[in-house]
């Protein structure tokens, strides 16, 4: 699913505000998470095409992320949470095996993209896995901070 011109304006918006990362190329991403098991969904490839990881409202980690977020990559991420989730089979089924970590909340619970495009909070305290939004775009039109 490509991101709505609308929303671009409003990531854009925040952006100005927050900064940006350094975009990858959309098939530099997608080669570059091949090599961990992730096939990326549309609308992160244009996100991390166009902003890099940054926040918008909502961080989102990517392979040269700004400032703000500092050095930890998706990748990074998403190999740390599959080995501190590895023995955890009250939530085995959370999609962290094909799935991408793009974030994580105050607690340090991982937040992914799932391999069906699901955004996922994996909360390790309560071994729950919460839905936060049916996919990339919907979860920043959410959470985008884009007040003047």
């Amino acid at each position: 699913m490509a991101l709505d011109p609308a929303l671009v304006a409003r990531i854009d918006r925040s952006v100005e505000r927050y900064g940006a990362g350094c975009p990858t190329p959309p098939d530099q991403t997608r080669s570059l998470l091949a090599e961990i098991g992730v096939r990326p969904p549309d609308d992160y490839v244009e996100f991390v095409s166009r902003w890099g990881g940054c926040f918008c409202g909502v961080s989102i980690r990517a392979f040269h992320n700004a400032d703000l977020l500092g050095l930890d990559t998706c990748v990074d991420l998403t190999k740390w949470a599959r080995c501190a989730f590895a023995g955890l089979s009250a939530i085995a089924d959370t999609g962290l095996d094909g799935g991408l970590v793009i974030a994580t909340d105050e607690a340090g619970n991982p937040i992914l993209i799932a391999p069906d495009g699901e955004i996922r909070l994996l909360d390790h305290d309560h071994g729950t896995v919460e839905v936060l939004a049916p996919d990339l775009a919907t979860l920043l039109a959410d959470c985008v901070d884009d007040a003047a």
